[in-house]
């Protein structure tokens, strides 16, 4: 859980990604706004592999659900052996975000 208040991007979860393993990330992310006037709704997936410590992503991320207001993002974003997952309004407003981060390791 995250409350943003500025136009800053924020870091919401942290994956990290073993060593010589493949990890196929699903995550779920709701937004709302403070007082209710905006909400939004992103469902994404990406399969993600760390080879001797350098992580790579396999193909596209999928954008499976994406409802939200314009400006409002959410994304992966590779650092080191870890996947973020990044949130964003676009605007300096006070937004409650959860995630929900579903992994499959092989």
């Amino acid at each position: 859980t995250l409350t943003t208040t500025t136009a800053a991007i924020q870091t919401i979860d942290t994956i990290p990604i073993p060593t010589d393993k493949v990890l196929k990330v699903s995550i779920d992310v709701s937004a709302k706004k403070d007082d209710l006037t905006e909400k939004g709704g992103f469902k994404k997936e990406a399969t993600f592999a760390n080879n001797s410590d350098s992580v790579s992503r396999q193909g596209a991320v999928g954008n499976i659900f994406d409802e939200a207001p314009a400006g409002w993002v959410v994304s992966f974003v590779i650092l080191s052996t870890d996947v973020l997952v990044r949130v964003i309004t676009g605007a300096a407003i006070n937004v409650d975000w959860k995630c929900l981060r579903i992994t499959l390791e092989v």
